[in-house]
């Protein structure tokens, strides 16, 4: 008798143990996920035009405690390798073995996307990555930004905002982060863990009363560790660019220890500390051989203007020893429009 109630004693004591021990479900606009698993869902935001949009999200919520980690693609609607890399990211991670949280936020820009929209959402005519911190009663752009800038923001420990060249956009792979606050070591940390072989830090340069216009300048200004991925060029769909974000992602997870084993390390990384670039004068047509990535020498001709008939309108030349970071390289091209972006190299 004595033998049974110890161990229905101890049974007792081992489910009060285990039952402290298993994590809590994670809440997220109304969705519970119990821990273990994973949950895809749409979230309604009203567009102020007597509709709404509706943003698709995945959570993965871990057996055991640790951060919350904010993935974003569809920003820009027209750039396809994040979405189609934090679309197959899900498969991907063992919720069973994850510790913390992952929130992912497949496409931003649900309207960009669905309308092949480059840089801007064709319901307002506005550039989400140049909104933040967004207008809770704004129009729809700005409500989008206030959403992930406030709704999302406030439940992640880690952001990344991930992109690539839109339709019209040559680019070589970077990791971005802001060098402001507190949190500028930690974001440094994971570029150095995306595996990625150029990083980029910039300044936060915010005057008094400014707006921080982009998603990751959001997140570093609310002090949330922040990174922007870009990979991928010219709205392409190739297998190598987004696996190679799935790649950076998992590795992030690693490094934040949200799962087992050792982030990837670039052989030597080159840090881009001095930016540079050029704007057209004119609109007409590009005409270039450039590509991103490119090293280029201070007085290089990189491409000329012309008008619709073909005569040259201007042209350009690089303004400094460097690389190509990113650059138009579809016709199309507008006066004021940026054309190519430099890394500086050191001297």
């Amino acid at each position: 008798m004595r033998k049974n109630i110890f161990v229905a004693a101890l049974l007792l004591l081992a489910g009060i143990t285990m039952s402290y021990a298993q994590p809590k479900p994670f809440m997220f606009k109304g969705q519970v996920i119990p821990a273990g698993t994973r949950a895809s869902f749409t979230v309604p935001l009203a567009t102020g035009a007597g509709d709404s949009v509706r943003l698709p999200f995945t959570v993965l919520h871990g057996t055991e405690p640790g951060p919350v980690l904010g993935l974003i693609a569809g920003v820009h609607g027209y750039e396809y390798t994040p979405i189609l890399a934090l679309q197959q990211l899900p498969d991907l991670v063992d919720v069973q073995a994850l510790r913390g949280t992952v929130i992912v936020l497949h496409i931003a820009n649900v309207q960009a996307f669905s309308g092949r929209s480059i840089y801007y959402n064709p319901a307002d005519g506005k550039n989400l990555n140049r909104s933040f911190p967004g207008k809770q009663d704004g129009t729809v752009t700005e409500r989008i930004a206030w959403f992930i800038a406030h709704d999302l923001f406030s439940r992640c420990n880690y952001v990344v905002d991930n992109h690539s060249g839109d339709g019209n956009e040559d680019l070589h792979p970077y990791a971005g982060y802001y060098e402001y606050g507190k949190q500028a070591a930690a974001s440094r940390e994971m570029a150095y863990a995306t595996g990625f072989d150029w990083i980029m830090p910039a300044p936060a340069n915010l005057a008094k009363g400014e707006q921080a216009l982009y998603c990751n300048r959001e997140a570093a200004l609310q002090e949330i560790p922040s990174l922007t991925l870009e990979c991928g060029r010219l709205g392409k769909t190739d297998a190598g660019s987004v696996d190679r974000i799935t790649g950076a992602l998992l590795s992030i997870m690693r490094h934040l220890k949200m799962q087992s084993g050792e982030p990837l390390k670039a052989n030597q990384p080159f840090a881009i500390t001095e930016r540079a670039s050029v704007k057209s004068e004119h609109t007409g047509m590009l005409k270039t051989a450039a590509y991103a990535g490119m090293l280029v020498r201070k007085g290089m001709k990189l491409a000329t203007v012309t008008d619709f008939t073909g005569s040259v309108l201007q042209e350009i030349t690089a303004p400094v020893d460097g690389v190509i970071v990113y650059m138009l390289k579809t016709p199309p091209v507008n006066k004021g429009e940026g054309v190519f972006s430099f890394g500086v190299l050191p001297k």
